[in-house]
């Protein structure tokens, strides 16, 4: 069994990549809505596939393994999608694995398309296609090292200590929306943390902080989402496994 979480889908291509024939792919965001925490394995793997943000676990994750009860699994894997580097995440998400007692046998980092629209400029067409073609280039190599059942210890130091300022950048209160919205309630309807509600028609954003996941403003159907002042002007991305969806 496969949990994953993805905000543009990344992390589900990765997920489905890797999954083996008839293996059970569960969206965390999805459990964690209905309180899914309880596991039965049957003696099989258990693999978790999410994004680091800011050098650390989005709270979905953080949230979700935290109260997860798996039993009877043999092999437990992470792969960890990024733009340019995982940090310490990977020994991070090993630690808080131990705590449920979870040995992690297997943490990889992945380079794929970065989605961070709210700090800087998505890479045009020409390059999120070759980093995708890259990235299922590394995805058919850890397949392999799963099958074989391979060992591959988390690296650095854990990033706990970078929380406090993940959340001090997941404020909500920059979200806008422009006249272009079509009312769709796309985003409300994505949302991980339905930090979203629609009134009048229109998003708006009803806690103050949410995972930043970036699936509301990459996603929406005429980019009339906006953070700041910076995003107008931006490129979106949305991995192809999920356009049109």
């Amino acid at each position: 069994m496969i949990f994953y979480f993805s905000g543009t889908g990344n992390s589900l291509m990765a997920a489905k990549a890797v999954a083996r024939e008839g293996e059970k792919i569960v969206n965390m965001a999805a459990a964690r809505r209905a309180e899914a925490y309880d596991y039965d394995l049957a003696g099989d793997r258990i693999g978790f596939v999410f994004p680091v943000y800011c050098y650390t676990l989005p709270d979905v994750v953080f949230e979700f393994i935290g109260k997860i009860n798996p039993t009877r699994f043999k092999y437990a894997f992470c792969i960890v999608t990024c733009g340019g580097s995982i940090g310490g995440t990977g020994a991070f998400f090993a630690k808080e694995l131990a705590k449920k007692g979870i040995a992690l046998d297997y943490v990889t980092p992945l380079l794929m398309p970065d989605n961070a629209i709210f700090y800087y400029d998505i890479k045009p067409k020409e390059e999120i296609d070759a980093r995708l073609r890259a990235a299922q280039r590394k995805l058919d190599e850890i397949k392999e090292d799963l099958e074989r059942e391979e060992k591959q210890a988390a690296r650095g130091i854990s990033s706990r200590w970078l929380r406090p300022m993940y959340h001090y950048l997941a404020g909500t209160k920059k979200f806008t929306v422009t006249e272009d919205c079509i009312h769709c309630g796309f985003c409300a309807k994505n949302c991980p943390d339905q930090a979203i509600r629609m009134e009048d028609g229109k998003p708006v954003w009803v806690k103050k902080r949410c995972t930043k996941c970036a699936s509301c403003i990459n996603r929406c159907p005429k980019e009339a989402i906006q953070y700041g002042k910076g995003t107008r002007r931006r490129l979106r991305y949305v991995n192809p496994l999920l356009k049109g969806e």
